[in-house]
């Protein structure tokens, strides 16, 4: 909108002013539209109370100083010649010495209200300079405080902690997609049989979903008690004498590990109750294995745990056919997106390793969690925007299979339900 405002400026400030006829292209629809709304609109006076107000009310000025001004939408990235020389002039001038103030641009063009508030922005080359805070007070504030709190909370966050270890800029579009719903906004949804109303089922599954997604994201599961938060009290705990609550749940291990071993013991038993060795093991139902292993994301989902092997090869059988047309779209409409086919590639083979060997190492699963947490590096190809949105689309369709899968793990439910779960498991498999 910036650019608008310094192109009609220069044109109303000539000495032909009224004489003058102006075109305007431009790819962003939403400015454009709030530029018409508020030319349309008349008086000046109320567009303080306007997000970008100042800027506006500067644009309608300089417009009513002219003869016409006519403002054209063209879509991005879809080969207009004007965009790309718009494009190659930014870039050409992005390390340029002298900038010119906006500040005092905007302040100039604004006539209506007897100030305009600033806030301090601190950039590598500026220290403590000075912005227009075009924007309503309460909201921008908002916004600062907003972003100075997430820039304090990422202070201690290592490159891919949050993003399931893919660093860099990320494809935004399967990111938030994978998280979104799939009922729209007439609260209804597709199903096998039609559309229908959503369910407060269609909600709980797509938080368990979203959980699930999220989860792999930071590498600590809901319900799941060994994860990364886990690690970090275990540090803290390192140097007591008394072993503190993490401590105790690791020396316990895996609780389905537990259930599924228990279950075993008592079928061996029912069938050969006179056997010695089966009676001396059942004798120990209650005590726990030397090193047992841990409830972790990658042990209930690479097959390792006893108990959910069967839906660990059914979720890595998904991920592999779902990673595998994820890899087909990608290279086909955007070949050179290199770091996005590596992504999947890796997940693929780890996802084909697991479902053919029945195991994988927990290095393995960190190969697997882009894919169930929908985190792929961004796209470099230029792209028509409607091929780029298609591609996001189908992408994010297959992760949001395999994130379903994921969540299908039975052993998820079994150690949210506690014991009581844990117990109605064991009598199942016995």
């Amino acid at each position: 909108m910036y650019a608008v405002l310094a192109y009609l400026r220069k044109m109303a400030t000539s000495e032909d002013a009224a004489d003058r006829r102006c075109l305007v292209l431009s790819d962003c629809k939403p400015a454009l539209q709030q530029i018409e709304a508020a030319y349309r609109r008349g008086p000046l006076e109320g567009l303080r109370e306007w997000d970008r107000g100042a800027q506006l009310e500067g644009i309608c000025r300089y417009r009513a100083q002219l003869e016409s001004v006519t403002f054209l939408w063209v879509p991005s990235h879809a080969g207009c010649a004007g965009n790309a020389y718009a494009d190659a002039a930014a870039t050409a001038y992005m390390g340029a010495s002298e900038i010119e103030d906006a500040t005092a641009v905007i302040r100039e063009a604004v006539r209506t209200r007897p100030c305009l508030y600033t806030d301090r922005r601190r950039t590598a080359d500026r220290e403590g300079g000075r912005e227009v805070l075009d924007r309503r007070t309460y909201y921008a504030t908002r916004g600062h405080t907003n972003e100075w709190v997430r820039g304090r909370l990422g202070e201690g966050l290592t490159a891919g902690s949050h993003t399931a270890g893919v660093p860099g800029p990320l494809w935004s579009d399967v990111v938030r997609g994978t998280t979104r719903h799939k009922w729209d906004k007439r609260q209804r949804i597709k199903d096998q049989h039609g559309e229908r109303e959503i369910q407060f089922a269609d909600v709980d599954d797509h938080n368990v979903v979203t959980k699930t997604v999220m989860g792999a994201r930071v590498r600590q599961q809901a319900g799941v008690p060994h994860g990364a938060h886990h690690e970090r009290i275990m540090r803290g705990e390192a140097g007591r004498e008394t072993p503190g609550a993490a401590t105790r749940s690791e020396l316990r291990g895996c609780l389905v590990c537990k259930a599924a071993r228990d279950a075993a013991r008592r079928a061996a038993l029912k069938r050969d109750p006179l056997c010695p060795i089966v009676r001396k093991a059942a004798q120990q139902w209650t005590e726990e294995d030397e090193n047992p292993p841990r409830a972790t994301m990658a042990h209930l989902l690479s097959g390792a745990c006893p108990g959910n092997r069967e839906q660990a090869r059914w979720f890595l059988r998904v991920a592999r056919a779902q990673t595998g047309t994820a890899i087909s779209k990608v290279a086909q409409a955007a070949p050179d997106s290199k770091d996005t086919l590596k992504t999947l590639r890796i997940a693929h083979v780890a996802a084909l390793k697991g479902s053919r060997y029945r195991v994988l190492d927990e290095d393995g699963y960190d190969a697997l969690a882009p894919a169930v947490g929908g985190v792929l590096p961004a796209l470099v190809d230029d792209l028509p925007e409607k091929s780029r949105r298609d591609l996001g689309a189908g992408v994010t369709r297959n992760l949001q299979v395999v994130a379903e899968a994921a969540t299908g793990a039975e052993a998820l439910r079994w150690v949210e339900g506690g014991p009581a779960s844990l117990e109605g498991v064991a009598e199942e498999e016995g």
